[in-house]
């Protein structure tokens, strides 16, 4: 595939049913089973990715979506979070990269290479001093891609999956 036929184009209140969508399906394939329960994996979706706290991600003015389109479709999606829509408070001027997920067809064209470009782009437009996120402990594909953009791990967080407590490893990319 050749990169210039990738769109990186922010996503409009009428892309709503279309994130819902993308973000539930690509959560799904990531998390899903062998790697969580059913249950646990339909819990977390019908919890967290609902229309009304899509709607509000979507709405919040320190969250941004970008959408990655391939030939008309969207391969791929990022959230970014500044200021208090981030998930963890940290000191200063930071960006965190929430969600970054590239739909299994499309996974090794460099789709997430170019989302993560594009949030470069956006850290450095803002003057921010540090990229960070939290990336689960048993996803060794996304920790190296990370390691590989040069993030280092700084912490961990727990968070619930259903009924499964689960360690996120929390990685910065100082600018």
């Amino acid at each position: 595939m050749i990169l210039k036929e990738v769109q990186i184009k922010t996503v409009q209140s009428n892309d709503i049913y279309k994130l819902l969508d993308i973000g539930r399906q690509t959560f799904y394939d990531a998390f899903g089973p062998p790697h969580n329960t059913e249950k646990n994996i339909n819990e977390y979706l019908n919890k967290k990715f609902t229309l009304d706290n899509i709607t509000k991600e979507l709405h919040n003015p320190n969250s941004e979506f970008y959408f990655a389109w391939v030939n008309n479709q969207i391969a791929g999606y990022i959230k970014l979070n500044s200021g208090n829509a981030q998930t963890e408070p940290l000191e200063g001027n930071t960006l965190e990269i929430e969600r970054i997920y590239v739909v299994k067809e499309h996974q090794g064209k460099k789709i997430g290479q170019l989302l993560f470009q594009k949030t470069l782009q956006i850290a450095k437009e803002k003057s921010i001093e540090f990229i960070w996120l939290g990336v689960w402990e048993k996803n060794p594909r996304a920790i190296t891609f990370y390691k590989r953009n040069g993030f280092k791990i700084f912490d961990t967080h727990q968070f619930m999956l259903g009924t499964d407590l689960q360690t996120d490893m929390m990685m910065k990319l100082a600018l």
